[in-house]
């Protein structure tokens, strides 16, 4: 196995960034003036690293959720009860390993088409990882389950502000419109996941040569250890993860604001004791939740389950001290990603290359479009940024006065290419913390997911093209 690969991936990706700026003018859209090109503005080594700063400054949170959650498994990993946790799952799913998978794909891609969990999600990988390698399967199959299953709910994201934002705001479209097409992109990505995962999963399972290393703690001695703490903080956690990241506001439901609200405005002798305690805001209502919230969960879960198993608080800093050592490349690497978005964002050159392609024919091209959707979400990492770095373009010079039924298809499009960009692309932060965590190489996982890869882009190209001719 190739040291850094991943990094090496990464830092190839931003040289790409870099050169599109020595090769192609810059061009925006801009309300005023509509379709703008200018000189090129080559970006050189020195606003590399300036941009590296950026993408500290503006992305550190991720990093530090991703470390915090290698902190909280650092703590679980000391405790014997959490193997035996493991032991009775693997036990209980005995010859019947597909289900447990396909219930966690299940679940892992609905919180991220329904709720936006894609991120908040990396809570519970470490955990999931550590079952279905003591089950005998190999890493791969591990990644194509946890990281798989997230992309899958991009790909059919429904009910998320947190996935369609930057598409909303351009196109005027909202994210709880045209439910039954996108759950149906949800039903038949899940079931294709499904079924690659299972067939790959025969073929590269060994249960006499266990992968454990650092992801499985070691065998209990003793079987008295009570696990039950253990799985309801998890729950709980997961539970409000959950509660907070859902869009309530789709629904008209204020019940969470107003109850944050009452909390803030309690006061003691006019002083508004937990305002000042939590540092809250009434903005901080769940529902609106970012991973600065989540991580803080974490971190008070973290003490609580050291608590209940009388860990001393010294032995607690240093177990989670060595946690986040482990989740310390992870962490890098996903901040290290976002060098490629402030790149294409502060020197956009994209357009310039997506213009003749869109120009291509007079309507909405389904082939051309989705590919430009999936190049543009490879570099821009989020959707918001891919989104509104093209979109307006699009919309307000090139296809003026669309109907309905074409912002249902440009919103489907960048939705789902956008899913299928995170299954592959070395910009996605949920499969470079994957890959990372489980020393994975990044040709590696191409060669394995290349399958569900392109059936994945041949039936959503079908899609789309019958929604087209509806």
């Amino acid at each position: 196995m190739k040291k850094h690969n991943l990094f090496k991936v990464i830092m190839i990706t931003i040289a790409i960034a870099v050169l599109l700026t020595w090769l192609f003018p810059v061009s925006y859209f801009s309300s005023s003036a509509g379709f703008v090109e200018e000189a090129r503005q080559q970006i050189g080594v020195f606003e590399v690293m300036s941009y590296v700063g950026i993408a500290v400054q503006y992305f550190s949170h991720i990093g530090i959720y991703v470390l915090i959650v290698g902190g909280f498994y650092g703590i679980l990993h000391k405790i014997p009860a959490y193997r035996s946790l493991i032991d009775k799952i693997v036990k209980g799913f005995i010859e019947r390993e597909w289900l447990f998978m396909t219930i966690v794909m299940v679940i892992f891609a609905v919180l991220s088409s329904m709720a936006g969990l894609s991120l908040p999600l990396l809570f519970m990988f470490p955990f999931v990882i550590a079952v279905i390698l003591a089950m005998g399967y190999d890493k791969i199959t591990a990644a194509m389950v946890t990281a798989g299953s997230v992309a899958i709910g991009l790909i059919g994201s429904v009910f998320s502000i947190n996935n369609t934002y930057g598409i909303d705001i351009v196109i005027g479209s909202s994210p709880d419109a045209d439910v039954l097409v996108k759950v149906l992109l949800l039903l038949i990505a899940l079931a294709l996941l499904i079924f690659n995962v299972i067939t790959y999963s025969k073929k590269h399972r060994d249960t006499k040569k266990l992968v454990e290393g650092s992801y499985i703690p070691e065998a209990v001695r003793s079987k008295k250890e009570k696990s039950w703490p253990i799985v309801v903080i998890m729950d709980i956690v997961f539970v409000i993860l959950i509660l907070a990241f859902i869009s309530w506001s789709l629904f008209e439901i204020t019940w969470f604001e107003e109850a944050l609200k009452s909390v803030l405005d309690f006061k003691i002798f006019e002083f508004p004791i937990f305002e000042a305690l939590f540092g809250l805001l009434e903005e901080s209502a769940f529902g609106y939740w970012t991973l600065v919230e989540a991580s803080v969960i974490l971190l008070l879960a973290s003490w609580l389950i050291s608590f209940v198993y009388k860990m001393k608080f010294t032995d607690y800093i240093t177990n989670f001290i060595d946690g986040a050592k482990r989740a310390l490349k992870p962490a890098v690497l996903v901040v290290l990603l976002y060098v490629v978005l402030v790149a294409v964002t502060y020197i956009p050159t994209l357009l310039t290359i997506f213009n003749p392609l869109l120009k291509l024919t007079q309507g909405i091209n389904v082939f051309t479009m989705s590919l430009v959707a999936f190049v543009s979400s490879i570099f821009s990492v989020e959707l918001y940024y891919a989104a509104t770095g093209v979109l307006p373009y699009v919309v307000n010079i090139l296809y003026t006065g669309l109907e309905v039924g074409d912002i249902t298809v440009l919103s489907v499009i960048w939705q789902a290419m956008y899913g299928v960009a995170m299954l592959v692309a070395p910009t996605s932060v949920v499969l470079i913390a994957t890959l990372s965590y489980l020393h994975i190489p990044y040709g590696k996982w191409l060669k394995a997911i290349g399958k569900l890869f392109l059936e994945l882009v041949v039936v959503l190209l079908i899609i789309f093209t019958i929604m087209t001719l509806m």
